[in-house]
């Protein structure tokens, strides 16, 4: 098997407790924001506003993500604390992210944390993430 080179990450709290629904909807929203989010990061990690193009280390991530099968990750993590601190190392170290922030719309109270994902990351930028857990939740566990 080859090694992965490119990841994306999006990481769920287990509380609140969500239905599979509203996880899969989260996911979603989350990957697009997070890539969206990418697109103003230049290949030193700065952010460049105004800029529509991929400049995060000139679109050569996000290419080879994407022609090697663009691996993405879903993990857990005990609660929103957890993401506020992604939140606050992915901008310390300058790593594309999305913090999705409940609308209060469904099921989840108006500005609860309730999912993160990172850019498409490179091996050195994995090793963080390397302390949560796959999601493995089925539905009806949930």
């Amino acid at each position: 098997m080859n090694e992965v080179k490119h990841k994306q990450f999006i990481i769920i709290p287990r509380n609140p407790k969500m239905s599979a629904g509203k996880i899969a909807s989260l996911v979603a929203h989350t990957t697009f924001m997070a890539l969206e989010n990418q697109k103003t990061f230049d290949e030193k990690g700065i952010k460049a506003p105004g800029n529509e193009e991929y400049l995060f280390s000139n679109g050569v991530v996000i290419n080879e993500w994407k022609t090697s099968g663009q691996c993405v990750i879903v993990l857990e993590c005990p609660s929103q604390l957890e993401l506020h601190g992604m939140k606050a190392y992915c901008e310390q170290w300058n790593i594309p992210h999305h913090m999705y922030v409940d609308e209060g719309f469904t099921e989840i109270p108006t500005g609860t944390a309730t999912a993160f994902a990172t850019g498409v990351l490179t091996e050195e930028q994995f090793i963080y993430f390397s302390q949560f857990k796959l999601f493995k939740k089925r539905w009806w566990q949930l």
